[in-house]
């Protein structure tokens, strides 16, 4: 611990801290939780060091989160946070990905303001490639709400996974792109949507 600056030590020590609290949830009232999870959901999305790999890879503070959801369903913007902070630690810290993580994803993948913050994380998981009907869904992602997050998560998604596009979607997602470069306000973003509509053939 003593070679590590001070700043890293900092937020190792915050980090604990919100993880206590995480862990007994059950003692905080509503607002507090929902601090709680906020301040902890920044950590994954914003840290990626070594130092932190014990923190978050974590199946016992996985397991936490979807007890929380499990009793606060109805919370829309808790359930973006716990889903943001799973992903997350999935992508960057090698969180094993279990049944149980698989199926929350699922069971919000086209909920309203939850679904496109799924779509971020759900493709590249590896229980998804047994999903019965990838294609529909990632065309679906565009169409959901908020539709900027939606917008993102979708061409993501296309750039990721644009030469498996199955034939009877190439129009529709060659479209999107071509009426995105058309209506982007700078050169940037024209050469950005063209691009990728290019190399959809």
């Amino acid at each position: 611990m003593s070679a590590i600056s001070q700043k890293i030590r900092k937020n190792i020590e915050n980090i604990t801290e919100l993880k206590q609290k995480i862990f007994s949830w059950r003692e905080l009232d509503k607002e507090h939780l929902f601090s709680a999870i906020k301040e902890f959901e920044k950590a994954p999305r914003r840290e990626v060091a070594v130092y932190y790999n014990d923190l978050f890879n974590d199946p016992k503070l996985a397991k936490t989160l979807l007890d929380i959801y499990s009793s606060h369903k109805d919370n829309t913007n808790l359930t973006v946070l716990i889903v943001s902070t799973i992903g997350n630690i999935l992508q960057r810290y090698n969180l094993p990905e279990t049944d149980e993580i698989y199926s929350f994803m699922l069971e919000n993948a086209y909920k309203k303001y939850v679904g496109p913050y799924v779509a971020i994380f759900l493709p590249r998981m590896e229980h998804f490639a047994e999903y019965s009907d990838r294609w529909k869904y990632f065309m679906d992602v565009k169409e959901m709400a908020p539709r900027k997050v939606a917008h993102s998560s979708f061409e993501t998604i296309i750039d990721l996974f644009y030469n498996k596009i199955p034939k009877e979607y190439k129009n529709e997602a060659k479209d999107y792109f071509l009426k995105k470069s058309e209506e982007a306000d700078n050169q940037y973003g024209k050469k950005y949507y063209s691009d990728i509509a290019e190399k959809i053939r």
